[in-house]
């Protein structure tokens, strides 16, 4: 292994053991997705994705024919749906590769269908539906449409139809009227195909949230899948007696390497945006922005070192932080430093920068954090 100055060290048995608890939640006749998209949310694509097959996911998600490329030549074979909407510029591309498609339009379909005939294949597909985010899909009366002219076009296989919620994480209740809403405007639209005998196979809308708080009416009816990504990383974004089980798979680790003495008035990093109040013992650490270290935790981040927590002073630098240990006397250069984990968890970091979303600490880990992987 090259050397490296950060190292995300990422526990197979605790991905096995939350996708364990899911299935114990669904049962075998609900699918799980398991999104592994933006490199498996920063812990690693190929590595999460083998592990998760072994445990028995269904499917995997992921964001762009790249990433699914990716998986392909590692080996998965388990199904996998491009989530999001694909260039035209890549479809002969799609159409080589063995994967569900995501359409959202009439000319998509109608592209994808006639190279599936120029290269002699049938072609899998997935409807999306836009039953309120507003950002991708059909609205219902074109999703009905376009399944109708699916079921005339023999190179095409729609093999599922699925929908994506704005707010299922809230639990504000306007924001439970809307995924409520979402949920009813899907349902209809599922029982308009059904009707005229045209439901595809895989019927799916519940994210993590979707599924911990609106589990019944996610996985009942018409609904056979699910797609918990963050869930089955470690983060219930809403919580439930059922989903304590659920630990991070992941934590992040540096080392001290440099300690410097510093006078009280000392100033440190870029722009002067910190200055010692008394004498401090200043170190740094080897990381930065380009790992993954978000520059919004400048004077207000912290680390761990030997159990204790120690702020981050100064600018956070492309390539090094300045931490605060004034008041670990124990701490020296060669020093292990916690940046994520049991002392230093994900949903605090976000919290701390404004994020909404765990998500948004995780897949900021860079190429330059080795990805250790361990049973």
């Amino acid at each position: 292994m090259r050397p490296y100055m950060a190292e995300a060290i990422i526990d197979l048995t605790q991905l096995a053991q939350n996708i364990a608890t899911v299935r114990a939640r669904v049962g075998e006749r609900i699918k799980i997705l398991f999104p592994v998209k933006a490199d498996a949310y920063g812990h690693g694509a190929v590595g999460v994705a083998q592990a998760a097959e072994r445990a028995g996911v269904d499917y995997f998600g992921v964001a762009n024919i790249a990433e699914a490329q990716e998986l392909r030549e590692a080996g998965i074979t388990i199904p996998i749906l491009i989530l999001a909407s694909s260039r035209i510029a890549h479809i002969a591309e799609l159409v080589r590769t063995n994967v569900d498609i995501t359409l959202s339009s009439l000319e998509f379909a109608h592209a994808l269908a006639a190279e599936a005939q120029r290269q002699g294949r049938r072609v899998r597909v997935q409807v999306k539906v836009d039953t309120g985010m507003g950002r991708n899909g059909a609205l219902p009366q074109d999703a009905l449409t376009i399944c109708r002219a699916i079921a005339q076009m023999p190179q095409l296989e729609c093999t599922g139809i699925f929908s994506h919620f704005a707010c299922s994480y809230s639990e504000r209740a306007e924001d439970q009227e809307f995924t409520r809403t979402q949920i009813s405007v899907f349902n209809d639209l599922l029982a308009q195909l059904d009707q005229e005998g045209i439901l595809p196979p895989l019927r799916h809308i519940a994210n993590s949230s979707g599924f911990v708080q609106y589990e019944r009416d996610v996985t009942t009816g018409y609904y056979n899948m699910i797609r918990p990504g963050i869930l089955l990383y470690g983060y219930p974004e809403v919580r439930r007696p059922w989903t304590e089980p659920i630990k991070p798979i992941l934590r992040v680790r540096s080392w001290i390497v440099t300690e410097n003495r510093l006078p009280q008035g000392s100033f440190i990093g870029y722009g002067r945006r910190f200055q010692t109040q008394r004498e401090s013992r200043i170190v740094t650490i080897p990381v930065g922005y380009a790992d993954g270290v978000i520059w919004l935790l400048a004077n207000t981040g912290e680390v761990a070192i030997h159990g204790r927590r120690a702020p981050m002073v100064g600018s956070i630098s492309m390539d090094q932080i300045t931490v605060d240990v004034t008041d670990i006397p124990e701490a020296k250069v060669g020093d292990e430093v916690e940046l994520i984990g049991l002392q230093m968890p994900a949903e605090e970091i976000a919290r701390k920068i404004g994020a909404n979303f765990t998500e948004v600490v995780l897949t900021a880990l860079s190429k330059r954090v080795a990805r250790t992987y361990c049973r």
